[in-house]
């Protein structure tokens, strides 16, 4: 897969030292959440940097695309007209989203502040890539994000996806639009909904979006759209009234990837001899994990282990992928042909941690296991529709032949998700 990371920025440029002249130092916490996000694009060997900003031009329907062989730009509007920006675009990229996406409109436009903010930070980490930039699509952003997050797979370089946006711009009196009992309710509907269930954030009503002044709500979305994974909010505060979330969405893994090569071996009938191990130390620990497959967002095969039973994660990745394909009694085994339509993810269990009441659950940090004389049943945790323990505890007695109203043991872990 080549788009390997996917981010969630904000834009103020008071966040610039030339800019800010000393009123940066209020937003430590967004500054150093920011160069934390830059320093992952770096090390993930990003190529181009595909960012999507609600100050460009913006059309009522589909996107808009930023032409030029180079698109430049500076802070002039904020009093530091020296520091400017030049990038060469990826001509590539922009052909593909115009030939795959057709409700696209061409503009030309100097780079805004949307997307000179997050290339401020990319730069003084020591990123130099290309980039491409798009307007904030107004509807179906999700649907947007999925359908360019897949172009980007496509891409023959490694890719990023920056979505540029602030969040309400009324938490306080003093805010640039003042302070509105929304403000603080919608933003901590992003975060909590980013932390603990995404759906949170796809059910704010238009009417709390509107009253909370918010600006990034669809480019949130488009990146939420774009690809799943293991979410981090690096920072959130909102010093001058305006909320600023830095948040990976995603991030690739060749654990993940790995998986994906030991079904791939088995359906071709490769040499396994031939398989090639990441260099990642997890691996060799020894380690119990389980290997998911999702086929356009729907589960199509999960198998795993409650306790190490091989030598190391590697060989229990190997077998877990191979049963998920082929022997999850839920679903026909896995065909050759529908590899590039499945998406893989491993989570690796922790400990087992044995507990005495419900009340030690949180089904959005801790999967469960429950027993009753040999029966054993696991769900793991942060699964879509799953929001109480209530829930958890059922699907889980349910798994393991164990009726509702029988009493269990029962023991909880946490997991590391790993995503292609």
């Amino acid at each position: 897969m080549s788009l390997v990371y996917i981010g969630y920025v904000p834009h103020p440029a008071i966040l610039v030292p030339d800019v800010g002249r000393g009123e940066e130092r209020a937003s430590q916490k967004t500054i150093k959440g920011f160069q934390k996000l830059a320093q992952e694009i770096v090390k993930m060997d990003v190529k181009t940097v595909l960012i999507v900003s609600p100050h460009t031009v913006l059309t009522r329907q589909g996107m808009t695309l930023l032409q030029g062989n180079n698109l430049t730009g500076s802070l002039r509007n904020f009093g530091a007209g020296h520091i400017r920006f030049s990038y060469e675009t990826d001509l590539n990229v922009m052909k593909a989203i115009k030939e795959q996406i057709v409700d696209i409109e061409d503009m030309e436009n100097e780079l805004d502040h949307g997307v000179m903010v997050p290339l401020y930070f990319l730069r003084e980490a020591g990123w130099d890539g290309k980039i491409v930039v798009l307007g904030m699509p107004l509807n179906n952003a999700e649907e947007y994000g999925k359908r360019v997050g897949q172009i980007l797979n496509d891409s023959s370089d490694r890719c990023a996806i920056l979505a540029s946006g602030d969040l309400s711009h009324r938490l306080k009196e003093d805010g640039p639009y003042g302070l509105h009992p929304s403000g603080p309710k919608f933003d901590n509907l992003i975060v909590k909904g980013l932390q603990k269930d995404t759906a949170m954030i796809r059910t704010i009503p238009s009417a709390l979006r509107e009253e909370a002044g918010q600006c990034g709500y669809n480019s949130l979305l488009f990146a939420l759209g774009a690809r799943e994974g293991s979410i981090k909010v690096f920072s959130y505060e909102g010093p001058f009234g305006v909320g600023y979330l830095v948040a990976e969405i995603y991030r690739s893994s060749p654990i993940a990837g790995f998986a994906r090569e030991c079904l791939t071996y088995h359906l071709t009938a490769q040499a396994f001899d031939k398989l090639v191990i990441p260099g990642d130390p997890l691996l060799k620990e020894k380690k119990s994990c389980f290997v998911t497959l999702k086929k356009d967002g729907e589960l199509r095969g999960c198998i795993g282990t409650v306790q190490p039973v091989r030598e190391n994660l590697a060989s229990e990745i190997k077998h877990n992928a191979i049963a998920a394909g082929t022997q999850d009694p839920r679903f026909w085994p896995v065909e050759a042909n529908e590899l590039p339509l499945i998406t893989f993810s491993v989570d690796v269990l922790g400990d087992l941690e044995k507990i005495s009441s419900y009340d030690m659950l949180d089904p959005q940090k801790y999967g469960v296991v429950v027993r009753r004389g040999g029966r054993v049943g696991l769900l793991l945790p942060r699964l879509e529709g799953v929001n109480t323990v209530d829930e958890q505890v059922r699907i889980a007695k349910q798994k393991a032949g164990i009726a509702p109203d029988e009493e269990v043991e029962l023991w909880r872990f946490e997991v590391q998700r790993y995503f292609e």
